[in-house]
């Protein structure tokens, strides 16, 4: 099986479109009775095994891609990104979530996985009724089964990680319908079906080979470790039962015994095709299926798309990466150079961990790839002002040493004032990239900035083994095992391409170094977020104010000499105001997402809404 489960074929897309339209166009149970527009029958859709795969593959779709909401995820709500005001679809609700001003009526602005993540369960549960006396080849039957199960057990995972409790619905009637009378389960009783669903796809789907994009048993295995990790934590358990860091240490450790290892490189682990050696569930894309618009270059490149930058990452972020000798650039009030760590402000990307060369784009990093119509080039991430600028910003702006010795490649002509280009509108790029700094991450620099055509190579990884060695660590930390923390740490450290060197803290030092390796690994995979809520840790991380970053940074070519990529870059650090503003968290309530008032009204008031939001 290709890489991308969804790349099928038009009959097969036709399908699915037919049997997606049963479900949305209508509530009325009815429909599910009426022969289709084809001449392909519903009876055949759930009995032909070819036509029941692919509507198993349709909902796969109902597994939230790490882009939404708002085409950048929850991450730039965190310590680790800040968002641009106003560049996201879902920008009023991220500004109301950041000012502490979330609520039943304006929650659908941040997000809408209540409906969404429902239509998907009932397209689950009308599966399983449809096959219950299938007489499809069990084998293949007893594979989507497992699929199905898996992907039920995922999208409440999702609920009930965002509100909470929910309502369990293993029937196919629709929460959009007008209206319907169901109460919430507890936090515990939806926990507790989650761990069902994944162990009755793990005893279905095992002796299955993995394929890359499918879901597997190890799969399983990694869904019900995350959910017994929620489970064990402070948000979910107040008392610390330590049983539960138990169960959670034994499910993790299982994932970790199925036979991964850490891809040597971790530069390429996003890129196509997907790292079946550390991958346990992942998903490439075609131009058809990929993140709305032109893909994550829309939203991550430098400038993104029309000089909107939608997220990037903060200078708390930068100072994550330790020096290359293990130390941290700062001390931990974020301010003061750590004396240990060798660290310059003005030189302060130099040796430093090799995931932040990867993963960061910071002035002057480079040369990279900019394919861009006719300012397509090879150059540095150009963003400074002129040290020494030009009268009235005449000529010449350029860098005098426009040729890279490296590869003979002229560099695009505006090194010398990227600030001056941008007012001049000689350039989209980089100007408005408030913090100074982009993610690198999941960036296709083989391609354009922005195409509907070109096949970007970038990957969607939902679990690795790195999530599971820290899981794992974390549940050692909790149990009091600090040194088989240290160890699962240190794991994730010791891949060939980073290779940085072994923590060796204890107490509360660990827990901070154990966090950092988390943020540092695992950023921009939907992780970050949750793991803030679920150790009720945002007060510092997601009230974070102010944000920082570059306010300032100068380039000055006077002593430029022959051959030199760069002049001297100046740099200074400071508040960044044109920013989403952060305003103080407004109590424990808030770890809580508020249901929509839309979805109480609609179940005759039987839903009642989280604590804290007045209702």
């Amino acid at each position: 099986m290709k890489d991308n489960i969804y790349k099928i074929d038009m009959i097969k897309r036709l399908v699915i479109l037919i049997v997606s339209g049963f479900i949305f166009t209508s509530c009325n149970e009815n429909l599910l009775e009426r022969q289709p527009l084809d001449a392909i029958s519903e009876e055949n859709v759930f009995t032909d095994p070819v036509f029941l795969q692919n509507y198993v593959y349709n909902i796969y779709n109902g597994i939230k891609p790490h882009w939404s909401p708002g085409t950048g995820g929850y991450i730039g709500m965190t310590d680790i990104a800040a968002s641009a005001p106003d560049t996201h679809n879902r920008s009023g609700g991220i500004r109301q979530y950041l000012e502490g001003n979330i609520n039943s009526d304006n929650v659908t602005q941040l997000t809408n996985i209540w409906a969404e993540e429902y239509d998907y369960i009932r397209r689950a549960n009308i599966f399983f009724e449809k096959v219950e006396d299938s007489q499809i080849d069990e084998q293949a039957l007893n594979r989507m089964k497992g699929e199905v199960h898996f992907l039920r057990a995922w999208m409440y995972f999702e609920l009930i990680r965002t509100f909470g409790g929910v309502p369990i619905i293993t029937n196919s009637f629709s929460l959009s319908d007008e209206s319907f009378d169901v109460s919430r389960n507890s936090y515990e009783e939806c926990a507790n079906f989650v761990l069902s669903e994944t162990e009755l796809a793990i005893e279905l789907l095992d002796g299955y080979s993995q394929e890359p994009g499918k879901i597997s048993k190890n799969a399983a295995l990694g869904l019900k470790a995350r959910m017994l990790l929620y489970m064990a934590s402070p948000l979910n358990n107040p008392s610390n039962d330590i049983s539960k860091w138990q169960a959670a240490a034994t499910a993790n450790k299982a994932v970790i015994d199925a036979g991964y290892t850490l891809h040597p490189t971790h530069e390429d682990l996003f890129k196509q095709p997907v790292k079946t050696d550390e991958t346990i569930f992942g998903r490439s894309f075609t131009a058809g299926s990929r993140i709305p618009d032109w893909g994550y270059n829309y939203d991550f490149w430098p400038s993104g798309f029309d000089a909107r930058q939608r997220i990037m990452p903060t200078q708390t972020f930068i100072n994550m990466f330790q020096m290359a000798n293990g130390e941290y650039p700062y001390l931990p009030d974020g301010t003061t150079v750590n004396p240990a760590s060798g660290y310059d402000e003005q030189e302060p990307n130099k040796d430093r961990d090799p995931r932040y060369y990867s993963y960061i784009l910071y002035p002057g990093a480079g040369p990279v790839n900019i394919i861009d119509g006719s300012k397509s080039t090879v150059r540095l991430y150009e963003y400074w002002e002129d040290a020494n600028p030009n009268p009235d910003n005449l000529p010449p702006y350029q860098n005098p040493n426009k040729v890279d010795p490296n590869n003979n490649q002229e560099l695009f002509d505006f090194g010398r004032d990227s600030e001056t280009y941008w007012v001049k509108g000689l350039t989209p790029f980089h100007w408005r990239v408030q913090t100074g700094y982009t993610f690198r991450k999941l960036l296709d620099f083989n391609g354009p900035r922005a195409s509907f055509d070109f096949d970007y190579n970038q990957l969607m990884i939902f679990m690795r083994l790195p999530e599971f060695y820290l899981n794992y660590a974390e549940t050692q930390i909790a149990l009091g095992n600090e040194e088989v923390a240290r160890e699962y740490i240190n794991k994730v450290r010791r891949r060939p391409s980073v290779n940085m060197p072994d923590i060796a803290s204890s107490g509360t030092e660990l827990i901070r170094d154990y966090k950092n390796e988390r943020a540092v690994e695992l950023h921009l995979e939907d992780i970050h977020f949750w793991d803030l809520l679920r150790w009720k840790d945002a007060p510092g991380k997601i009230d974070l104010f102010p944000i920082r970053g570059l306010s300032k940074v100068t380039m000055d070519w006077t002593n430029a000499e022959e051959g030199d990529l760069l002049g001297k870059l100046n740099f200074t650090y400071g508040p960044i105001d044109e920013v989403d503003p952060r305003f103080p968290w407004p109590g424990d309530y808030y770890y809580l997402f508020p249901i929509p008032r839309e979805e109480i009204q609609r179940s005759n008031n039987s839903i009642t809404q989280n604590p804290g939001y007045g209702e």
